[in-house]
């Protein structure tokens, strides 16, 4: 009779590293680091510094390998937005000098500037929020809140509610596959998207539901609620030098930014 091999098990006592910098730093170091970047980017309120920040963000997507990923949300998303936004800005605020007019739209020099920091400020936000998104694990950053004392109550409601979204998008995805595969149009005008749609919301709703009552099984069968402190599978690495030291250096430069502004205004 073989023995079993428990060299998998191994795997779980090791933590997780991905091989890649930018992949393995800790979900609250990373936070840590954009959260600072976009902070700094309203502080100095400068068009050429958040376009900066931006170009920064692309280098970071870039390399964690997920530039590609990135760039499909932030592309479609993002820019579409700020250059609604540099557009109502630059047509409906007032200035001193009117470059183009028409009807009540008027073009001045004050509001393409601001119409241009505010694109600026919403790509370089937006960008790190998404980066954030395409190179943290759910699992991870939930792990490390609760080591830092949040409830696994709490944290398993933004565990659960972000693989939720990923399930219902997996299952729409899947049933209109198959609803292609029968023949129905569901392409083109809005009208054909529509019909196609509306009739994916059912199984959806109802796979919603019975995963629900899966996941709430699964808790009761493995103790959610005990009392008792809670184990992991997961472990990450303890954070080294080096990562302290970037994480210091972001924050300091947000500390710098701010008080270079207060300086700017009392002079």
């Amino acid at each position: 009779m073989k023995r079993l091999d428990w060299s998998f098990a191994h795997d779980y006592l090791k933590p997780r590293l991905k091989g890649n910098f930018v992949l393995d730093l800790n979900p609250m170091s990373k936070a840590n680091i954009l959260i600072a970047i976009t902070l700094s980017a309203f502080v100095v309120f400068d068009v050429a510094y958040a376009f900066a920040l931006t170009a920064l963000i692309l280098v970071f997507a870039a390399l964690a390998g997920k530039f590609k990923s990135f760039m499909k949300v932030y592309w479609k998303i993002v820019v579409f937005f700020a250059s609604l936004l540099f557009l109502v800005r630059a047509a409906f605020t007032n200035g001193s000098t009117v470059l183009f007019q028409m009807g009540g739209i008027h073009v001045t020099p004050e509001g393409i500037h601001l119409g241009l920091i505010s694109a600026a400020l919403v790509m370089e936000f937006s960008g790190a929020f998404i980066l954030f998104m395409e190179t943290t694990e759910m699992d991870e950053l939930v792990y490390m809140l609760e080591k830092r004392g949040m409830s696994h109550t709490f944290s398993y409601i933004i565990l659960s509610a972000f693989q939720t979204i990923k399930d219902l998008s997996k299952s729409s995805q899947t049933i209109m596959d198959s609803q292609r595969c029968r023949g129905i149009e569901t392409e083109g005008s809005m009208l054909n998207r529509a019909k196609a749609f509306v009739p994916v919301l059912g199984p959806l709703v109802l796979g919603a539901i019975s995963n629900a009552e899966e996941k709430s099984i699964a808790m009761d069968a493995r103790a959610f609620s005990a009392p008792s402190r809670h184990t992991s599978l997961l472990l990450l690495r303890e954070v080294p030098a080096s990562e302290h030291l970037l994480v210091w250096f972001f924050d300091l430069v947000l500390i710098l930014t701010i008080i270079g502004r207060i300086y700017v205004w009392i002079a």
